[in-house]
């Protein structure tokens, strides 16, 4: 019997942006597990009277968000984590964070897939397990802004993000 291979999940690889737009520094966020992007195409009813006559609903795609949502581990007592850090920052002051997606390794692997969106964090429950470690669960989702109107597709180039063209 011939099994066939099935996409691995942790080779996938999440980074926050610790500088500016114009010049980023992919930090990684090395805590996060579990991640799940958010891309489902909202439906819209677009049912009419002589449509709902016949006994159907219409549907009509919608707009789709974007962005991700992982659970990320919580640092010991007196560790620090600057990826940690900055989404903890961001959710606490309603403030944007620049996320960068890598699909099948990680930054420094050339010709990767990626994606970029500039980021408000809109959740970050926080779960605790009795004697195991504590986890965030957060939410990004895209937000236009001075940089972006849309995310970015590209791929990974010696190191960096190139947006495609």
């Amino acid at each position: 019997m011939t099994m066939e291979a099935r996409e691995a999940g942790f080779e996938s690889t999440l980074y926050l942006n610790s500088a500016s737009f114009g010049s980023p520094a992919w930090v990684e966020i090395d805590l996060a597990r579990d991640l799940t992007d958010a891309k489902d195409v909202a439906q819209l009813d677009a049912t009419s009277r002589g449509i709902a006559r016949r006994g159907f609903q219409a549907a009509q795609a919608g707009t789709t968000p974007w962005g991700f949502d992982f659970d990320c581990l919580v640092p010991a007592a007196g560790q620090t984590n600057a990826a940690y850090t900055a989404l903890m920052t961001a959710l606490k002051a309603r403030s944007n964070v620049d996320i960068l997606h890598v699909e099948g390794g990680d930054i420094s692997v050339d010709a990767l897939t990626a994606e970029r969106g500039v980021c408000c964090v809109t959740g970050g429950g926080k779960g605790e397990t009795m004697g195991d470690m504590s986890t965030r669960s957060f939410v990004v989702r895209f937000t236009p802004n001075a940089n972006q109107n849309a995310p970015q597709d590209g791929v990974t180039a010696d190191g960096e993000f190139v947006t495609a063209s």
